[in-house]
């Protein structure tokens, strides 16, 4: 048993009274007295989500994305908690950790394609070329919704990996999942172009 559990116990109540009641700066206030007693807590209604919510409400964002990276640094596995992270980090304008976030997220729930999706773009955008290939694999891995998008996507990042008949390959795939979808079909004259220009 964690020591000083009874404590911990009774100021985890207390601050989730307060979170319910709106009262903030009481949250973050009295959290700090117990959050060293049993920081491992990472489950529903742990003191991080707490605490972030609360800065979150008092428009301190760089804290609010600390607690949920401590969160997630010690083990937190929340879906839901992961994602907010990544969008704060976004918005925050820290690419690179939203898609290591969106990344890990993916190894608690595989099956999820929208982090899958979301992951790969983000490193697709930080031009982190294999891990968007391997985060659009993924997605095509699980059967897409959306072949025809997915496909595309890993014909993007083939082209940008200069892997051109890859890159064919995909485009070939995604016209054959939607025969008119006009991004496949300019990419792919795109290509064609360039091998004719050598």
């Amino acid at each position: 048993m964690v020591n000083g559990f009874d404590e911990w116990k009774k100021g985890m109540k207390e601050v989730a009274m307060l979170g319910k009641s709106g009262e903030n700066d009481q949250v973050i206030r009295k959290s700090e007295a117990i959050s060293k007693i049993y920081p491992e807590f990472v489950e529903t209604g742990n003191l991080y989500e707490l605490r972030a919510n609360a800065f979150l409400a008092l428009d301190d964002k760089p804290d609010a994305i600390a607690e949920l990276e401590h969160y997630a640094k010690i083990g937190g596995r929340s879906p839901e908690t992961l994602k907010k992270l990544a969008s704060l980090e976004v918005e925050a304008g820290h690419p690179a950790d939203a898609a290591a976030t969106l990344t890990r997220l993916n190894y608690i729930i595989p099956w999820m394609e929208t982090s899958t999706g979301a992951s790969a773009n983000l490193w697709l955008a930080q031009n982190n070329i294999d891990g968007a290939i391997r985060e659009y694999q993924a997605v095509l891995a699980w059967n897409t919704v959306d072949p025809a998008t997915s496909h595309f996507n890993l014909a993007q990042a083939y082209r940008r990996a200069n892997r051109p008949d890859d890159a064919r390959d995909q485009l070939l795939l995604s016209l054959e999942a939607a025969p008119g979808y006009r991004p496949a079909q300019r990419m792919l004259l795109e290509l064609s172009q360039s091998e004719q220009g050598k």
